[in-house]
């Protein structure tokens, strides 16, 4: 599965004045090497009273020096919180950590938020994901940082991306009046993930480092997925988008039965319909359903790389209905 990059997080390794810094945490006495300060700063404001939708106030990150083929641990799952406008991971357990410089190089891993981190190590991390419609668990591209290069001693640029998939609906039709519908949901004809257990493994012998996932899954269910009202005008061909979105575990198994149901207009209306979709994390799929004729059909399955509302982490995704015309 390919992570798809949605913010940069900025672990800034700074270079602050001097030569002699002193932990204050551990009391450690280090000469001519800085601190690792940890931060995430999306492309827009970001202050306590403005964390933009889609954006943890946290995430866990796992960070480890290597000299001659030796990995020694910087950061072993640090918890990082927004605190008084800035990134924090500095407390009674988590101590200063400093930038050697004579390591050959240095790797970066990270999980959001922290709740979701099961598990993190130098080779692999592991995510909980459960369906709900609050939001994705993200997961860091994984970096390594080498002795040497213009980023070694610098800002460290780690891109996250989305774990689960996302999963909404549109309604088109044709008719001399405007329809409400209400009363939207999708049923799996068989079980599907609800809750599942994504491990990413690194490989940090590639140029860049590539990652590689497994997925478990935990529980299964055939809940329906229930969608908000949408009202659609008369002789539309925009699809109008249901405001719900169902952040879903990416089940490779997703079977291809389902049925569709909801109220038009107060008239019940049924459908079954074939879902060709095996659903991929950092992925959003929009399923177009036809209300033409008093029925209820499924026109078209539009598959996008990346979540892509305005109110997401990176600004200038904003939807428009012209993205969606039969």
């Amino acid at each position: 599965m390919k992570l798809h990059p949605t913010i940069i997080l900025l672990s800034g390794i700074v270079l602050l004045p001097g030569c002699h810094q002193v932990d204050d945490i551990s009391g450690d006495d280090v000469s001519g090497n800085s601190p690792i300060w940890v931060s995430a700063e999306p492309v827009s404001s970001f202050t306590r009273s403005y964390v933009p939708t889609g954006m943890y106030d946290n995430f866990k990150v796992y960070a480890a020096a290597e000299t001659d083929g030796t990995q020694t641990i910087v950061m072993n799952g640090y918890d990082v919180k927004f605190v008084n406008n800035d990134w924090s991971y500095v407390t009674e357990t988590q101590r200063l950590m400093y930038w050697d410089s004579h390591a050959d190089r240095y790797l970066f891993a990270a999980g959001a938020p922290v709740d979701a981190v099961t598990s993190m190590s130098a080779t692999s991390m592991t995510l909980h994901l459960e369906n709900n419609t609050e939001g994705s668990v993200m997961a860091s591209e994984p970096q390594a940082i080498e002795h040497g290069s213009t980023d070694f001693g610098k800002t460290v640029h780690l891109r996250f991306g989305y774990a689960h998939c996302r999963v909404c609906v549109a309604f088109v039709q044709n008719a001399v009046a405007a329809v409400t519908v209400t009363d939207v949901q999708l049923t799996p004809h068989d079980s599907i993930a609800g809750q599942a257990d994504l491990a990413y493994d690194y490989d940090w012998s590639t140029t860049p480092a590539t990652v590689t996932t497994r997925l478990t899954t935990t529980a299964k269910s055939v809940t329906p997925l229930s969608f908000a009202p949408v009202t659609v005008p008369a002789h539309t061909e925009d699809a109008v988008l249901s405001d719900t979105k169902h952040y879903c575990v990416p089940d490779v198994a997703n079977p291809d039965s389902w049925t569709v149901s909801l109220t038009c207009d107060g008239e019940r209306k049924s459908a079954s319909f074939a879902n060709s979709e095996t659903w991929q994390g950092g992925k959003n799929y929009i399923y177009v359903f036809d209300l033409t004729e008093k029925s209820v059909k499924l026109v078209k399955v539009l598959s996008q790389d990346t979540f892509f509302d305005c109110n997401d982490i990176v600004p200038g995704g904003e939807f428009s209905n012209t993205d969606m015309i039969e």
